[in-house]
């Protein structure tokens, strides 16, 4: 998700501002647009995945978002490019929420609290990629096809390359897994027994879209997401920040990447932290926040001529990564019901889109070069108030879990439920079946 900041991020210091003719309004617009796409985009994209083919819906949107990615290179004006990146964020709304769905299927929920910050730290890890890649085609000379244009080029082309791969090789679920034997299917489905979740499921069920909204953690998730994200603004800026250190373009381009090292080493610790540990996924996301917070104080306390300091209160934010990573799934975990589910999924999405508007236009070109009130505001919405939320959903759902041991205990919880089946003749067959192979909520089953 963060790749599409840094493409423009990288951008802005590869020579788009002089080419579309963007003052600093124009170019953080720029940035709300594409989440404002990936708002109105977020419903109509998780009932798509809802209705189709989860892999093939991906793939198609993968290639997409390479297809108008490519389009920026004709762009020379900021209208031209509001509309591209508007229909960037379209095509960028699906791709998290496939990938969450996609992993509820074939892997458990301790597997996924593993595997959602190992996949993260390598989307975060894009500065390094980006950085370098930007630092490459700043020695192509063309003449008047710029850096940037490059720059998309390459990024675009690759992606649709890659959305093709995703077609021919992506299983929808578990049962269309080419890769796999029929009985290896089979025990695929059969180890997400667990999560008590059943498998993909293609209808749309009303009372589990309203129990969604009537559910108080996911409210939490989703004011989770818009906080947390109120930061994500600073992706775009990287670059102009760092050069307005004083440092050179070429210098910028390489010192970007140490956000992304940091991404990717910090991300890949709470991997490994998760795998040796069980319900600390609270804890190592408000431990990510400590270095988030000292982030603005430092670069609200340092004096300017310490731009070492500064560009260090720029990286260390990129710690901000776990919790963005490790709550996502937890919130998918924590609801069940394949509509519940991609109903909070959509929500806390587009709580996610809501922050990623307002964050660029927290960097007036007032503030500059400082962005003091900026800084501020990211210390209180950003590191201290989800920092909040997370304590209020881990002592929500810790007395949850504890009221359902009780009722175990008092052996008011079943494992089994009924359905009904039409036969030949228009008979109706009542059969017992496992719960955890029904499309049943969380408040459904109580085993979860």
């Amino acid at each position: 998700m963060h790749r599409v900041s840094f493409d423009l991020g990288s951008s802005a210091i590869l020579g788009i501002m002089t080419d579309a003719h963007l003052n600093s309004n124009q170019y953080n617009w720029l940035s709300s647009i594409f989440y404002f796409g990936y708002l109105l985009a977020e419903w109509p994209q998780n009932w798509a995945l809802q209705r189709f083919p989860v892999g093939k819906w991906l793939a198609g949107n993968l290639i997409v978002w390479g297809g108008i990615t490519l389009l920026h290179i004709p762009c020379n004006s900021f209208a031209t490019l509001f509309v591209v990146r508007f229909f960037l964020g379209v095509a960028e709304a699906s791709i998290v929420p496939a990938f969450l769905l996609s992993m509820s299927m074939f892997f458990t929920y301790n597997e996924q609290a593993v595997m959602m910050p190992v996949m993260w730290s390598i989307g975060n890890a894009s500065p390094i990629t980006s950085g370098l890649l930007s630092y490459g085609v700043l020695w192509i000379d063309t003449g008047s096809f710029s850096p940037w244009k490059w720059f998309m080029v390459i990024t675009g082309v690759l992606t649709v390359i890659f959305g093709i791969w995703v077609y021919i090789l992506f299983p929808d679920s578990p049962l269309h897994a080419n890769f796999l034997t029929y009985e290896e299917r089979a025990q695929a489905i059969l180890r997400i027994k667990e999560n008590h979740s059943g498998i993909e499921q293609k209808t749309f069920k009303r009372y589990q879209f309203i129990e969604a909204l009537k559910d108080p953690k996911t409210w939490l998730f989703f004011l989770h997401a818009w906080s947390q994200e109120m930061a994500n603004g600073i992706t775009n800026q990287y670059s102009l920040i760092i050069n307005s250190f004083g440092f050179t373009v070429l210098q910028t381009t390489l010192l970007g990447t140490v956000s992304g090292l940091v991404s990717f080493f910090s991300l890949s610790s709470a991997a490994v932290t998760l795998y040796y540990t069980r319900n600390f996924r609270a804890w190592i996301s408000l431990l990510a926040y400590i270095p988030a917070g000292l982030s603005s104080i430092l670069l609200l306390a340092l004096p300017w001529s310490n731009r070492w300091g500064l560009i260090a209160g720029i990286w260390i934010r990129s710690t901000a990564g776990i919790p963005y990573a490790v709550v996502m799934i937890w919130a998918a975990n924590a609801s069940a019901g394949h509509t519940k589910k991609t109903t909070v999924i959509a929500l806390y999405h587009i709580g996610y889109g809501l922050g990623n508007i307002i964050s660029p236009q927290l960097f007036r070109p007032e503030w500059k070069p400082r962005y003091r009130p900026t800084w501020v505001i990211l210390l209180v919405v950003a590191a201290i108030l989800p920092s909040i939320i997370i304590i209020t959903l881990r002592v929500y759902l810790s007395r949850e879990n504890k009221r359902r041991d009780r009722l175990e205990e008092a052996r008011h919880v079943t494992d089994n439920g009924i359905i009904e089946t039409v036969d030949a003749e228009g008979g109706k067959i009542a059969r017992v079946v496992d719960n955890t192979q029904l499309d049943l909520t969380d408040k459904e089953n109580l085993r979860l």
